[in-house]
């Protein structure tokens, strides 16, 4: 367990959440290209995938993000403000994480990092 705001930390409904998330997207991709697009039975019936790979692209993404946040993104508690911050100075108490990338940079890389993975995926299943 770490401190409620620290870089890198990871709940259950998080995870739900971000699995949540990918699978709307994936339903509103079939539901559109249900209506817009003409293709065969058995192609329509493939593009069911898209629903459980944006699934997984949702919570990927996440951990991704986690992982990122917690080795790469500073986290400390300052003794002075009592609470965790993103960044060092002379009150503040390591938590975790380097201080290579900052919160945007975590999100950059998180998001080429899944975007990738979900296009070698797309191209392998697709």
């Amino acid at each position: 367990p770490v401190r409620k705001g620290t870089n890198g930390g990871v709940t259950k409904t998080g995870l739900l959440a971000a699995a949540a998330g990918g699978t709307v997207v994936g339903l509103t991709f079939v539901i559109i290209g249900f209506f817009t697009a003409k293709c065969s039975s058995d192609v329509a019936l493939k593009q069911l995938l898209v629903i459980h790979l944006s699934a997984l692209g949702g919570l990927g993404g996440s951990l991704i993000d986690s992982l990122l946040g917690a080795t790469m993104q500073f986290s400390g508690f300052c003794t002075v403000r009592n609470k965790v911050v993103g960044k060092p100075g002379p009150t503040v108490k390591r938590i975790s994480g380097l201080n290579i990338l900052d919160n945007n940079g975590v999100n950059f890389v998180s998001i080429l990092l899944t975007t990738l993975l979900t296009s070698v995926a797309c191209v392998y299943i697709f």
